[in-house]
């Protein structure tokens, strides 16, 4: 994929993005990460998509920020590349090693998406990005999501449950003063939701 010849590269990213989990060694992951930054669209677009396919082995930082760079100058009509970071998503050791720019980008983006299915992403491993971290950079996009999710919360007693269609998980509370900002957070991502579609409020009446 270091190739003069687009042609060339874009045939290569195709190829190997077809062989999916099976060929995602480390060699392979970096310079799919790297054709994520080639200079013909095409082959950023074949990158990305070869990256989503590679499953949650290639899952990395370093690839959930390339899909969220790379989707952030398109919109969301593509459900390939939509869904390939969706699934970049469900990894809890990719996304806890995101910086700080990455998860505000992602938070934007998923705030602008007209469409997307977040269900895929595991419930419990969103609220323990934030729970074990105490990084509150974590909090308004793991309340954002969950709510999308239609995933009810509580906390009481230093145990947060969370409630969906697979049953209800409990997490430790790690103290008191993170249970009040964790249920501000939701109440204020609810009142945001209510705001950017109408239709919430009536189904919360």
């Amino acid at each position: 994929m270091r190739d003069e010849s687009s042609g060339v590269r874009q045939t290569a990213c195709e190829a190997l993005g077809k062989l999916g989990e099976k060929a995602a060694t480390n060699e392979v992951i970096a310079a799919f990460i790297n054709a994520t930054r080639d200079k013909e669209y095409m082959i950023r677009q074949t990158a990305c998509e070869a990256l989503g396919n590679f499953g949650e082995k290639a899952a990395t930082n370093e690839v959930i920020d390339s899909l969220v760079n790379f989707i952030g100058t398109i919109d969301d009509s593509d459900d390939i590349l939509v869904d390939a970071l969706v699934r970049a998503m469900c990894s809890y050791d990719g996304m806890r090693s995101l910086n700080l720019g990455t998860i505000g980008k992602l938070c934007n983006w998923i705030r602008k998406s007209s469409e997307i299915d977040l269900t895929p992403i595991p419930s419990e491993r969103l609220m323990e990005l934030f729970l074990n971290s105490r990084n509150f950079s974590w909090l308004s996009l793991v309340a954002y999501v969950a709510l999308l999710q239609g995933i009810a919360v509580t906390v009481c007693k230093g145990v947060v449950k969370i409630y969906d269609t697979k049953g209800v998980v409990e997490l430790e509370m790690p103290n008191p003063e993170l249970g009040i900002t964790f249920t501000e957070a939701f109440s204020d991502q609810r009142r945001e939701i209510e705001s950017d579609f109408p239709f919430g409020k009536e189904t919360a009446s």
